[in-house]
């Protein structure tokens, strides 16, 4: 019992005695400006068009050479608004100097007007893909000279702000598109009229998604269609607006007629 009793008591002292302390781990600080090129590429890529143009300078000086090469700015992406309409309009001309005539890609939100688009376009030759969100300053007039400008044009995603229902004083006028293959369309009041303007101008076309816009009139007719009969992928829009008009008209006169005349709660138009 004796022997049981000294033994736990070794096994406390062990336990009571203090551990010795470790040093501290060995640190190294990595210097950034010493990234190669393609390495800062790939960063770039990630931070995105805004943030590289707010802040590749203040790391060192050889970011700001990295964020000067025209190779890096073939795809300007400023979806994402970060500053007021006048900000993001002297960024993105900033981003469109940089590329030294050779975006291909430009993607932008609503801070866009037709100034802007001129400016790409007399910049811009080989532009391939535009994507507008919610760009309600630009005219139809506007986008129809950038896309003159730009011939080799491939890929176009309009999405809200623009009304392509041809019916105010400001009418589509698309050029001929030859190397245009994809047109996405959403959020817009489109015509049968515009629709059809699209699909003469543009005799490659493989794509043409406008299942998300609003027609103003009745669009989905065997004369449209057979003109769409070469397009791989066609999606005409889903709703209606002068059918849902006139559902909405016949909806109100059942309600109205199933009124009493002299209910003072009634319409009157």
């Amino acid at each position: 019992m004796f022997q049981v009793f000294l033994a736990l008591a070794g096994k406390m002292d062990a336990m009571l005695m203090p551990v010795p302390e470790l040093p501290p781990p060995e640190t190294t600080t990595r210097d950034w400006s010493e990234l190669p090129v393609d390495v800062l590429s790939v960063v770039f890529a990630e931070l995105g068009t805004a943030e590289i143009l707010m802040g590749a300078g203040i790391v060192s000086s050889s970011w700001l050479h990295a964020a000067m090469l025209p190779h890096l700015w073939r795809c300007v992406d400023m979806a994402q608004g970060v500053h007021h309409d006048a900000v993001c309009c002297a960024m993105a001309k900033v981003a469109v100097d940089r590329s030294g005539g050779r975006l291909e890609v430009f993607k932008a939100t609503d801070f866009v007007d037709d100034e802007l688009l001129k400016y790409i376009g007399h910049r811009s030759p080989g532009l391939k893909s535009l994507c507008l969100d919610s760009c309600s300053m630009v005219s139809n007039t506007g986008l129809t000279q950038l896309m003159a400008m730009t011939p080799l044009l491939e890929d176009l995603v309009l999405r809200s702000g623009l009304d392509l229902s041809d019916e105010f004083d400001d009418p589509l006028v698309i050029p001929t598109m030859h190397q245009l293959r994809q047109i996405a369309l959403g959020g817009l009041y489109i015509s049968r009229k515009a629709l059809t303007k699209f699909v003469d101008s543009c005799p490659h076309l493989e794509l043409l998604d406008a299942s998300e816009c609003i027609a103003v009139d009745v669009v989905d007719d065997d004369a449209l269609r057979a003109k769409c009969a070469g397009i791989k992928t066609l999606k005409l829009p889903s709703y209606s607006a002068a059918t849902d008009a006139m559902a909405t008209v016949a909806r109100l006169y059942y309600y109205l007629a199933s009124e009493d005349d002299d209910d003072d709660d009634a319409f009157y138009f």
